[in-house]
Formats: C-alpha cells, structure tokens, sequence
C-alpha cells in the first residue's frame, strides 16, 4: 500500500509541474514595442512603414534639417530623438517631399511614412498618427537602429 501511495504522489507531483509549465507564460521571441525617450529634454519620434506599403519596393530616406536619420524599407521602424523645436524632415524615394513638425521636449510622435505611386515615380508623404495606432502599427514591424 505504502508503495502505490509512492507513485500516486509521483504522479500527483508531475500533474502539478504540467500545470505549472502550461500556465506560465512563454517567450514570443517578439520585442517590445515600447519606446522611451533618453532625457525629458528631447523628443521621441517614432518614424515607420507598414508591411505591404505601394512602392515596397522603394526604401524612404529621411532627413531632419539636411542631415540623415535613416531609411526606412517595407515593414520598418526608427526611434530618433531630437531637440525641442521645429523641424523639416523631407522624405526621399525617387522624389522628395519635405513637411514642417514641432516637436516637445519629453513627448513621443509617431510618423507612419507612405510611398504612393504618382504616374511612373513613387513620392513619400509622412503623416502623424495618433500614440496607440502608432503602438499597434509597430507591433510587427522589424525594428532598424540607427541614432539610438
């Protein structure tokens, strides 16, 4: 009797570990989409591109003033952190269109870049969308380093 009683409480005991394991949760291997400024002086600006954009194809170059932040290609994402203040950020593929932004210090801005095919070329055009379509477009965007 003292034997069964044994393998009852082994197997009791490997139940309970089964039930452990399947309610733990496990790893996606999927980043976290959160973003965080460096210092409450700047402002977090998150630029991105959906997956299956028009023109996939052609990457979009953005500048912020002249001076290169990055490129994004189909279903990517950049962190960039600048000063407070006004900024030109033109947006490159085979043409080039530039729009103002103000930007706050300690405040975060989502860009969605778009690329549109205008006759035989494609033109980037850039619009702020709001933080939580902004943090569910990135959920599943590969996310690209650059000024970080």
């Amino acid at each position: 009797m003292v034997k069964h009683l044994g393998k009852f409480h082994y197997l009791a005991g490997l139940m309970l570990l089964a039930i452990i394991a399947a309610c733990t949760p496990a790893p996606t291997g999927q980043q976290s989409a959160t973003l965080s400024g460096p210092s409450p002086n700047l402002a977090t600006v998150c630029f991105y591109r959906t997956h299956s954009s028009p023109g996939a194809v052609v990457g979009v170059d953005l500048k912020d003033n002249g001076l290169d932040i990055g490129t994004l290609q189909d279903g990517t994402y950049f962190v960039y952190h600048a000063n407070p203040g006004q900024h030109m950020i033109a947006a490159t593929t085979e043409t080039t269109s530039t729009q103002n932004f103000q930007l706050q210090a300690g405040a975060t801005y989502y860009i969605k870049a778009t690329v549109v095919p205008t006759g035989k070329l494609y033109q980037a055009s850039l619009s702020v969308v709001f933080d939580l379509q902004g943090q569910a477009a990135i959920q599943n965007l590969r996310r690209l380093h650059y000024q970080e």
